[in-house]
């Protein structure tokens, strides 16, 4: 049988770029897919619109609450079975000052500088059948952005501080 999906969207925002269907798991005897599809504005930015789908009475079901990174934010997805037998979402996002940027004549916290980064965990919750975020916090330090390195590396930095608010059950 053949499924469609399309991903959250607006007037403003319409996730039809670089679309991407990568299967993560089973559940239930159902694919779990992590399905990706990108915005771009045309600038230095761009936005990618997250799913981790299965197929509940014959459609597609988003397990996922509304999860949307830009360009400079990383995400994986970790196998923690102590915490979940599926697998849970991890992202950094950056974090733009952007009225520091303004005020400021060095304009040091330019769009693709180094920033701090918001950091999410989604971790399946099996009484709702969704996944839930478990863990959000900003991060102390900032993380080269950009403008300094090729790829966004902040989650294996955050590692040890993301599996203890997992370990101690923070929610968000």
């Amino acid at each position: 049988m053949a499924h469609c999906y399309e991903p959250f969207g607006n007037k403003d925002y319409i996730f039809a770029l670089e679309p991407k269907a990568t299967p993560v798991g089973q559940l239930d005897g159902h694919d779990l897919t992590l399905f990706t599809a990108m915005f771009s504005g045309c600038g230095s930015g761009a936005l990618t619109d997250f799913s981790l789908l299965t197929v509940r009475d014959e459609e597609f079901v988003n397990l996922l609450p509304k999860v949307q990174l830009t360009n400079q934010s990383e995400y994986k997805l970790w196998s923690l079975p102590r915490f979940s037998k599926l697998p849970i979402l991890v992202n950094a996002d950056f974090i733009w000052d952007f009225d520091a940027m303004q005020k400021s004549k060095y304009k040091e916290e330019t769009h693709l500088a180094s920033h701090r980064y918001r950091i999410e965990a989604f971790v399946f919750d099996t009484k709702s059948g969704r996944y839930l975020k478990k863990v959000h916090y900003e991060t102390a330090r900032k993380y080269p952005g950009l403008d300094e390195v090729d790829e966004i590396n902040v989650l294996d930095a955050e590692r040890q501080a993301i599996l203890a608010k997992l370990h101690q059950g923070q929610t968000y």
